[in-house]
Formats: structure tokens, sequence, C-alpha cells
């Protein structure tokens, strides 16, 4: 990754395979802070990280602020079956996928309240 911001270290020394117990604790404090490192240079590290260890990275590209509220509402019972069933085979929420029939319908719906897991989103 090349930016012009001074390369992530890496882990490769921490990731090695030992079966002894480390000699010291790591110094946590003395590690360099990463406030200086924006965002999205941190999401692209560790993505090339999953890549290269051939793991999934789950990172929000963006983080809701919007306060949810719960909504109830009472649909038939087939409708109710089939919206399970397509969150469960979509591996999202019932939240989402009404909330996105909603916008296709013309209501509006920020982009980033759009999320596919509101336990991931945090609620507020």
């Amino acid at each position: 990754m090349a930016t012009k911001h001074e390369q992530l270290p890496s882990v490769d020394d921490d990731l090695a395979l030992s079966t002894e117990p480390p000699a010291h604790r790591p110094n946590l404090a003395a590690l360099k802070s990463s406030a200086d490192v924006p965002d999205e240079a941190i999401r692209e590290n560790s993505r090339s990280i999953g890549a290269k260890w051939g793991a999934t990275t789950r990172l929000p590209t963006a983080v809701p602020t919007t306060p949810l509220e719960s909504l109830r509402i009472d649909v038939p019972d087939y409708l109710a079956r089939e919206l399970r069933v397509r969150c469960a085979e979509q591996k999202v929420t019932n939240a989402y996928l009404v909330m996105k029939a909603l916008a296709k319908d013309g209501f509006h719906i920020d982009e980033n309240d759009l999320v596919t897991d509101r336990y991931k989103r945090g609620k507020r």
C-alpha cells in the first residue's frame, strides 16, 4: 500500500508461531499512536492483511450516527415467514430488507443508515 503517510508496522514477528512463552510483555504505551493515520489507510491495510492471510475483514465504510427508533408492525404469517427466509439467505436483518423496500417505494433513507446488521451498527 503506497500512501503519503508512513507505513503501518508489520505484525509478522508477532504472528510467528512459538511454543515458548514470550520473554517479556510488549510495552503498549511505547507504540506510536495511529491517530495521525487516516481511517481509510487503516481500513486498506486491514483489508490487505486479511487478503494475505485469507481472512475476511468486515470493515464498515461509514459509521452511522442516526438515532434508531423501534417500529412494530403486524404482517400475515406467510409474509413474516418469507421475510425470515430471505433474511437468512442474504444474511441481513428484517430492518434492512424493510428499509430497502421502503427506499424503492420512494421513502428517503440515508445510505449510511442502510446497513445489513444493526447490531454491528450500534443501537443509539
